[in-house]
């Protein structure tokens, strides 16, 4: 059988990743979780559910919209991610979230018991695509907002190319998997929505700037995203000649920013 993610594991790339992401996150994507909450304008006493909610940057901003009398679960398979998540609840002293363990696939919820469900940089891990997305749908109520984001078709350019051309220089042919790109276009997202069912929903794009302090910041991006698979499968030594690659040529080119893409589908249940 095909094997739409190559090989590649989420729950423990990403499980492994679980500090260096929330440290990476801050700066480089956690803006899209808040960015999907503010799509989906939760409303006071709504319930807010957020699939792969990984260290939860969205669920504080989903629970100061739907205040005490409304309800924000955060559901994710990943069990470090989670702490982080919980942590950050706590910390926060808010009394409205829920964190569970959980597999986007197999949800635990009623049908038409959700308000608000939110998908951020989750859909492209599943076999199944359309399947998921057709489940969300289902535990909508009439009036539910659904806010699903994924990657566009600039992941941290030019660092990526850079990337993978020093993946190549040290293991020619190495397979650098990057499960994003399966909806890394528009065209692409909305076949699968179209796949799913989905009616009326719009798409709309998001091009943004980042800034890297320097090669350090590069590494921190590899080690808390996905990359970290290819950096991890490559070994110690020959990651460590990637990342000596990366700096390198970004001294060189004078790299100082890089693009990331992102689209968010939003689909309201009639």
């Amino acid at each position: 059988m095909r094997d739409p993610l190559r090989g590649f594991d989420p729950k423990a790339t990403y499980n492994a990743a679980s500090l260096v992401y929330e440290d990476a996150s801050r700066d480089f994507w956690q803006y899209l979780s808040t960015r999907a909450v503010e799509l989906a304008a939760p409303r006071t006493g709504e319930t807010v559910v957020d699939v792969a909610c990984g260290a939860g940057p969205g669920l504080l901003a989903a629970s100061r919209a739907v205040g005490p009398s409304g309800r924000v679960i955060g559901i994710d398979f990943a069990a470090q991610m989670l702490a982080i998540a919980d942590e950050r609840v706590q910390a926060a002293g808010v009394t409205n979230v829920e964190l569970r363990s959980g597999d986007m696939t197999t949800l635990d919820i009623d049908p038409g018991s959700v308000d608000v469900l939110l998908c951020v940089l989750g859909l492209f891990f599943v076999d199944d695509m359309p399947a998921v997305l057709r489940s969300f749908w289902a535990l909508l109520r009439p009036g539910g907002r659904l806010v699903v984001t994924v990657l566009g078709e600039r992941f941290f350019d030019p660092m990526i190319e850079i990337f993978i051309d020093a993946v190549h220089a040290e293991r020619p042919a190495f397979d650098v998997v990057e499960p994003w790109r399966r909806v890394g276009d528009a065209a692409m997202f909305r076949d699968v929505a179209d796949a799913a069912g989905l009616s009326g929903f719009t798409l709309h794009g998001d091009v943004d700037t980042l800034t890297l302090g320097g090669p350090d910041d590069w590494w921190r991006i590899v080690m808390g995203s996905g990359l970290r698979r290819t950096a991890e499968a490559l070994g110690d030594e020959t990651a460590i000649k990637v990342r000596v690659r990366c700096g390198a040529a970004m001294q060189e080119q004078h790299i100082r920013t890089v693009e990331l893409s992102s689209q968010h589908l939003l689909a309201t249940h009639s």
